[in-house]
């Protein structure tokens, strides 16, 4: 379990804030203040981004370059996420105020976060493949120096 726990280290934080997200999701807000049902969804995103932030800040040291500009462009894709639905609560199918130009609009920022969240995949994809390789390099450096240490002894 501590070897687990040693090597999730960097998402710990990611994980506490999404389930704060969660716990915010489910909480009826809306009977205490007065926001509509996406403010609602944005104020959980807002929140979720927030840990990519901040276990950036904490595991900066340890990051490589890729594997920090991954956690800061997904905090900021999720915090944009949590910006437009906050400024938008048009965006729901049944708003009376959604014109024709504001359900392009919403089509086109659709397709926008579509691509840009194929784009960040990508690049978790490149994170996690370097990760791996670093991983399998040190394994085979270590099984080299156990086998040079069982010859010479």
């Amino acid at each position: 379990m501590s070897q687990y726990l040693k090597e999730t280290r960097r998402y710990h934080l990611v994980i506490l804030f999404a389930l704060l997200s969660i716990a915010l999701w489910v909480t009826p807000v809306q009977h205490m203040i007065s926001i509509g049902r996406f403010q609602h969804y944005a104020m959980a995103i807002f929140l979720f981004s927030c840990g990519y932030f901040i276990q950036t800040a904490f595991s900066w040291k340890e990051l490589p370059k890729l594997a920090r500009f991954s956690y800061i462009a997904t905090g900021m894709f999720f915090f944009s996420v949590a910006l437009v639905f906050y400024q938008n609560p048009w965006l729901v199918d049944r708003a009376s105020v959604a014109s024709d130009e504001k359900m392009q609009t919403r089509t086109g920022m659709m397709l926008t976060y579509m691509g840009t969240s194929v784009a960040l995949g990508i690049v978790w994809l490149k994170v996690a493949y370097d990760e791996a390789m670093e991983k399998r390099r040190k394994l085979k450096q270590e099984s080299q120096t156990q086998s040079q240490e069982a010859t010479q002894g």
